[in-house]
């Protein structure tokens, strides 16, 4: 699907859409607990399905917001995750709680992203972990994991080492998790510790290790999935872009989400954002170019990069070496995109130095690279065009936000062929 976009400010007030990352590790934990949970406000999104089509092959049945868990047994030979690297990652320990075979399958850049910090693991603890090609899926599991220790590297991806947070608590045997290098992206290790806890499921943290006991139950629990901060990025970048303030709703002041760092950042650089009892308003306001280091929040890249574009002065971003192996080369996505858009941009290595501008080129047409948050940050951008600007592949939205066209037009967009 492509859509083409005329600029236009954005205003108005809006319902932020539910967490990804808490709609997955609650359905999760409720699909490893022995009874009947009811999560609600889970976001209805390609990922989530996913994670509710794995977790299906292990036993767990959905009914509206009821999740009946606790089968723990894997009862279907195959699963496809699509293009889901939460769901993945987090489901391979899991499906090794079960010495039965299963292939996981996948999509897109998915079946290339790596695996290689489970594939050491495993593969030293006697569990079957088969390629059936040089790319990492289709992948076939079989083995049972065990308690014990687990030295894993703490830069590749959080989803490894909350994946085995997951699991182990169920292994009758006492596990630690030692993390071998410095820890990125905590914020997402944060929430899945949080989750565990409220699904009665007990973890100690301490410095570089996180101590488990074994033979814990995972208790049945009501939970709310609050708004998510991630892609409330998106709004509050228009908010400033535009002429008018954008109310968001829905935003948790307590929420653990690590993404959350984007309203601190926006401060930072001049932004105007006032907190309100349901989340917060953004006003239209000048920013200012900084330093921003993107090692915890590698998902607000994109996003950050557009606001870096029409912010005074020069922004560097350091860090951005995680950019490259998400659902796109977002690094490289976000170069190709900015300089179509007349934007200078300087790389050296991971660290991108971006010179601030008022307007971007429109009358032109910008590949989405099959990335959700590449064509959300396309769409904002637009906002200071000098003409339309057509998104390739804007159906790449429904990975994570099938409605993010629905909630650009009801803050004002022009959206076309949607």
């Amino acid at each position: 699907m492509n859509v083409t976009i005329t600029p236009k400010p954005l205003s108005g007030q809006l319902n932020v859409v539910s967490s990804k990352s808490l709609s997955h590790r609650y359905l999760i934990a409720a699909g490893l607990a022995d009874g009947i949970s009811h999560i609600s406000n889970v976001l209805h999104a390609n990922d989530i399905d996913a994670t509710k089509e794995a977790l299906e092959a292990f036993g767990v049945t959905f009914d509206g917001d009821h999740v009946h868990g606790g089968k723990n047994k894997i009862i279907k030979t195959r699963v496809n995750i699509k293009e889901s690297g939460s769901t993945l990652r987090f489901m391979i320990p899991i499906y090794l709680l079960d010495n039965e075979r299963i292939t996981i399958h996948g999509e897109g850049r998915l079946v290339k992203r790596p695996l290689d910090q489970y594939e050491e693991l495993f593969k030293s603890k006697h569990v079957t972990f088969e390629k059936e090609s040089q790319d990492e899926l289709p992948l076939t599991l079989k083995g049972k994991l065990k308690g014990g220790h687990y030295p894993i590297r703490g830069n590749v991806s959080s989803q490894f080492i909350s994946g085995l947070l997951f699991a182990l608590p169920l292994r009758r045997e006492d596990s630690v998790i030692e993390l071998t290098t410095p820890l990125e992206s905590k914020g997402y290790v944060d929430l899945t510790l949080s989750v565990l806890k409220k699904f009665g499921i007990h973890i100690l943290s301490v410095d570089h290790y996180y101590y488990i006991k074994g033979s814990q139950h995972y208790k049945p629990q009501q939970a709310v999935v609050e708004g998510d901060y991630s892609q409330a990025a998106f709004w509050m970048v228009a908010g400033l872009l535009g002429k008018k303030p954008i109310h968001l709703n829905h935003l948790s002041h307590k929420s653990l989400q690590g993404d959350k760092a984007i309203v601190d950042v926006i401060k930072e650089m001049g932004g105007k954002i006032e907190s309100t009892e349901q989340g917060y308003i953004i006003h239209p306001s000048d920013t200012f170019g900084m330093t921003i280091d993107l090692k915890d929040i590698p998902d607000l890249g994109p996003i950050l990069m557009v606001l870096a574009a029409r912010s005074k002065g020069q922004s560097v971003f350091l860090n951005c070496e995680r950019l490259r192996i998400k659902e796109s080369d977002r690094l490289s996505a976000m170069i190709q995109i900015l300089t179509k858009l007349g934007v200078d941009v300087i790389v050296d290595g991971d660290t991108v130095t971006i010179a601030g501008q008022s307007t971007f080129k429109g009358h032109q047409t910008l590949s989405a690279f099959n990335d959700h948050r590449i064509a959300m940050s396309i769409a904002v951008a637009t906002i200071l065009a000098d003409g339309p600007i057509t998104i390739e592949g804007a159906s790449c939205i429904n990975k994570s936000y099938p409605t993010f066209f629905k909630d650009y037009m009801s803050l004002g967009g022009e959206v076309d062929d949607y």
